[in-house]
């Protein structure tokens, strides 16, 4: 390699945008390890096996939503003969959705769950949708899911509840902060929940709290700033660290980790940016800040931040090039109730 060309190529190196400031006085010091090493029980097989029953596993489709990656078991665990159906589900468990940051902003234009809702309500299930505000901090949405819970009446069947992006901080304060209407949950499935946060929100915190907090949405509560400010991840393991033990419910993962070419256009550029941190993330959040602690790890979903949970090509449609869609998300939920109810019969450790 000639010196023109070397010095050619160590100047466009030089003209390369740097990576964020990746230490501050709010980076919290972390350490790597698999998903063992935090307690984290392995289900991706009997989830696999769950989602390929729901799809054809002839022309591929459940290896191209599912990732299949390092250390997942060859064989699901053992459990019985016949796996439970949706008639014998539906009488033993109701299932609530939980949305995400400015879900309530955009209702009108896409709803998460809502194709996985009506799915599930034409097999018989009792579903509710618990809106929360989409610019509340948790503790405002931690209190409306207890005014949620207490509304539903009498029933003794036991909540599953899906928690997707913010709505997983928000559904484990309500946890926290209220055991008693809680007490009716029998299991949270997070659905790429921030359950560390984000290193975007500490990006994004002052134009946020500039231009967008207090923007006049139809049917959506100005913000203060403290949403965004809740998502960064020094403050989201400080409260993991301060009230985590108080999480008595068990808490089944499904993270969304889509391969490049399933990022959706519209949320490229926050992909990118994070792509400087670590390239694998679905455009909002870091593929291991969104595994629970002691969870039960379902499995990687091929879908961005934004088509794991929400119909968007569908509530779009003058929109589909934005987005990267086709996610089979009813046959994802359906599948996750079946292992979560799998799980608490027979919660023993294998």
């Amino acid at each position: 390699m000639g010196a023109a060309v070397l010095l050619g190529l160590l100047m466009v190196g030089g003209c390369a945008s740097l990576p964020p400031d990746l230490y501050t006085p709010t980076t919290t010091p972390m350490a790597l390890g698999s998903v063992g090493d935090f307690g984290v029980r392995d289900l991706r097989a009997n989830y696999r096996a769950a989602v390929c029953r729901r799809l054809s596993s002839a022309d591929g489709r459940c290896a191209e939503w599912l990732l299949e990656l390092a250390g997942e078991p060859l064989a699901p665990l053992a459990r019985a003969a016949a796996p439970p159906t949706p008639t014998d589900l539906a009488q033993r468990y109701r299932i609530a959705f939980v949305p995400g940051f400015l879900s309530e902003c955009f209702e009108g234009m896409a709803r998460p769950f809502a194709d996985s809702e009506r799915a599930l309500r034409s097999q018989g299930y009792a579903v509710d949708f618990f809106q929360t505000s989409g610019r509340g901090s948790t503790a405002v949405n931690a209190r409306r899911l207890a005014q949620h819970f207490e509304s539903l009446g009498p029933d003794s069947r036991p909540i599953i509840v899906f928690a997707y992006s913010k709505g997983l901080p928000d559904t484990l304060a309500f946890i926290a902060t209220y055991p008693e209407p809680a007490s009716r949950i029998a299991a949270v499935v997070s659905v790429a929940g921030a359950v560390n946060g984000s290193p975007l929100a500490e990006e994004l915190l002052t134009p946020y709290g500039k231009l967008l907090a207090d923007l006049p949405l139809p049917g959506c509560e100005a913000g203060s700033g403290e949403e965004m400010h809740e998502l960064r991840r020094d403050v989201r393991l400080a409260w993991w660290r301060d009230h985590g033990t108080q999480i008595k419910v068990p808490v089944f993962t499904l993270v969304a980790a889509p391969r490049p070419q399933n990022v959706s256009p519209g949320t490229r550029s926050t992909y990118r940016w994070l792509a400087r941190i670590d390239p694998r993330n679905d455009g909002k959040l870091l593929w291991f800040d969104q595994v629970v602690p002691g969870s039960h790890l379902l499995g990687y979903a091929n879908a961005d931040h934004w088509t794991v949970a929400i119909p968007v090509t569908e509530a779009l449609p003058r929109f589909g090039l934005m987005f990267r869609d086709g996610v089979p998300r009813a046959a994802l939920m359906e599948a996750a109730i079946e292992v979560v109810a799998q799980t608490l019969s027979d919660p023993r450790p294998q």
